[in-house]
């Protein structure tokens, strides 16, 4: 009983001090709405600190693969969208909840001479 007591004690403070790490369903649209790419992010959050990749398929069939480097202050991300295999450079999302939405996030990414928006939303 003392043991079930203590492994259970220590499960609970395992879990309590890990990093959270989800999926996450993610759609990229250019700001007509018009989709360009979808698929999702496997994202790991400690804190405040998020890390993790993203891979979706562009509209016209490619692969699409980053890595995602940032933070959530405020219930806003702020997401760097690292190594881009489409050559966008220097791409930072702010995601800002969407109204009436649970855990759905929205807003618009900037990179160097183009601008598009994510959607994602947490599974």
């Amino acid at each position: 009983m003392i043991k079930l007591a203590l492994t259970t004690a220590l499960a609970a403070v395992a879990f309590s001090a890990s990093a959270y790490a989800g999926q996450w369903n993610v759609t990229e649209a250019n700001k007509a709405g018009i989709k360009r790419a979808q698929g999702t992010w496997t994202v790991a959050a400690e804190g405040d600190k998020v890390s993790g990749k993203g891979e979706l398929q562009l509209d016209n069939g490619t692969v699409l693969a980053y890595k995602i480097e940032g933070e959530l202050a405020g219930g806003v991300y702020t997401l760097k969208l690292v190594d881009r295999t489409d050559s966008k450079k220097n791409c930072v999302w702010t995601g800002k909840p969407v109204e009436g939405a649970v855990r759905v996030y929205s807003g618009e990414a900037a990179c160097d001479g183009e601008k598009f928006t994510i959607r994602a939303g947490q599974q």
